[in-house]
């Protein structure tokens, strides 16, 4: 009975966030996970707007899901190109520059350095798609299996899962229960999303069980690790795309075509050749599916017990790679959409998750910024103001419990003389849970160094933007640890090990992607050489 509990309830968070989805994301199959975290987040600001306006909570979910599917379909009626069934909605197209002899050039997209080819894979990138999101699915469903042992842990019961409860009374007995004094339970004044989402799956299925409550959270924290594994299918995608288009199948005048008379009979050693190049294009495409299903595998064996027994350090953890991967390194124009949920997803579900979204907001605007065509900067105030409303639906919670005076609003700070104590085991205690930088910085490098402008050619960032944010999210934790007021060993013995899980399983997205970078750099090196105009001789 609890699986279809949960089933019914993470598909109606589904239902409230399908419509919002698809009007910035489009028919794609990352909408199909990413539905139920955007209804995650409206749960999480109906959680904030019943505290602090008042109301059953239902009601501003309902309310909130409604208003939200109105604002989408008015502006579907008003602007009929903006809606996904529309013709190459369903598949963004990639843009890259084409070198003016035809190679593959080496300026980013939409810099306005030349004329640009447009590619969207045609039948191998939606064949491609439906594996690799199989291939994620399938894996994270395998990983779930550790559901079937029933587990609830500390800070799930006593937090998160109590408060899924709190949401559900009045709103004169939640203002008690956020305000009380004697309740020394400071982490209520957290961020609310899985609280709330629980909340939501309790209400509608009438079934108030903890047992439930772990389930709904493991699975919204599956979702969240299909849509970041799901971004190195789509780096698979672009690049054999890339080699599809631009490569020896392209057209009659590939690479190695003959120059004799024409013939009507067909050509074995031409035939030949054309299906190893198939096999040499789609090679990106069938690394990108395999390193996703091993991103999966790692980052279950990274969280461990804590995916799928209530705690909310992996949602936001694993949502903050997803918004690293589609915001700060797949091409804007299919990001924009994606990244703007996971941000919120990461703001909404935990203090530090909110401090790491700031972070990820600024970089994403930079980002953006700094790849805008020249003869579009005057467009800058779009990336600032989507940062502002993002920043304005992360900070609803903070103001709702500063507006009641709930407990817990004050952050004490450890004396500024004790932090140059705490720094020392911090940084000791860290290390022993993020071995993969060792590996992670050297492959960056080295990749960096001989495969330079495979990245630019398909519209990929340069992975400094990654690194970026995996030492933000490490300056967070780092800064969270030594200025807490609270004892040090007991805060690096329980807590050490899920507040590095966000930049351990960056550094880990940072491999998977040079890996499949890797797959396809010789033979985009081969063909701009090839391309490349002959001299003549003297």
């Amino acid at each position: 009975m609890t699986t279809f509990d949960a089933a019914f309830g993470v598909a109606v968070l589904g239902a409230a966030g399908t419509l919002p989805v698809l009007a910035g994301v489009g028919l794609r199959l990352v909408a199909i996970p990413l539905a139920p975290l955007g209804g995650a987040v409206i749960a999480a600001v109906g959680a904030a707007a019943e505290l602090a306006i008042g109301g059953p909570f239902l009601s501003w979910f309902a309310g909130l899901s409604l208003l939200a599917a109105v604002a989408v379909l008015a502006r579907w009626i008003a602007h009929s190109d903006s809606r996904p069934w529309r013709s190459g909605r369903s598949t963004p197209p990639v843009e890259w520059p084409k070198a003016a002899g035809g190679g593959t050039g080496r300026h980013s997209p939409g810099s306005g350095a030349g004329p640009t080819a447009v590619v969207t894979g045609g039948h191998w990138h939606a064949v491609g798609g439906v594996i690799g999101a199989t291939a994620v699915a399938a894996s994270c469903s395998f990983g779930l299996r550790s559901l079937s042992a029933p587990a609830v842990g500390f800070d799930a019961r006593t937090v998160w899962l109590m408060r899924a409860g709190w949401f559900l009374q009045p709103h004169r007995q939640l203002l008690v229960d956020m305000r009380i004094p004697s309740l020394e339970l400071y982490q209520s004044a957290y961020p609310p999303l899985v609280s709330a989402s629980t909340a939501v799956v309790w209400a509608v299925t009438g079934a108030h069980s903890y047992r439930l409550g772990v389930v709904v959270i493991a699975l919204l924290n599956a979702c969240a690790l299909a849509v970041a594994a799901f971004a190195v299918v789509e780096c698979g995608r672009l690049l054999s795309g890339r080699l599809l288009s631009d490569g020896p199948l392209s057209g009659p005048a590939s690479v190695g075509a003959g120059s004799g008379p024409k013939t009507d009979l067909p050509d074995p050693s031409r035939s030949r050749s054309d299906g190893t190049a198939k096999v040499v294009a789609l090679l990106p495409l069938a690394i990108g599916i395999v390193a996703a299903v091993l991103l999966v595998v790692i980052a279950f064996g990274i969280v461990g017990p804590f995916m799928t027994n209530g705690y909310a350090d992996p949602t936001w953890s694993l949502a903050a790679v997803g918004a690293v991967a589609y915001g700060l390194q797949l091409p804007v124009r299919q990001s924009a959409g994606v990244t703007a949920v996971l941000l919120m997803v990461v703001g909404l579900t935990k203090i530090e998750g909110l401090a790491v979204a700031v972070c990820l907001i600024l970089l994403v605007t930079g980002r953006r910024m700094a790849t805008m065509e020249n003869a579009r900067r005057h467009l800058w105030s779009r990336p600032v103001l989507d940062a502002i409303l993002e920043l304005a639906v992360v900070f609803t919670w903070q103001i709702a419990i500063r507006i009641t005076h709930s407990r817990g609003v004050a952050t004490t700070f450890a004396p500024a003389g004790r932090w140059s104590h705490r720094i020392g085991p911090t940084i000791d205690a860290l290390s022993s849970y993020l071995h993969v930088f060792a590996l992670a910085v050297p492959v960056a490098v080295v990749a960096g160094l001989l495969i330079p402008g495979v990245r630019r050619s398909i519209g990929l960032a340069n992975d400094l933007w990654g690194w970026a944010a995996a030492s933000s999210a490490l300056a967070v934790v780092i800064g969270a640890l030594v200025t807490d007021s609270g004892s040090l060993a007991p805060l690096l013995a329980g807590s050490i090990h899920r507040l590095t899980e966000a930049p351990a399983l960056i550094a880990w997205w940072i491999i998977a992607t040079w890996a499949v970078i890797a797959s396809a750099a010789p033979t985009l090196h081969a063909l701009e050489r090839a391309r490349r105009p002959q001299q003549a001789p003297p």
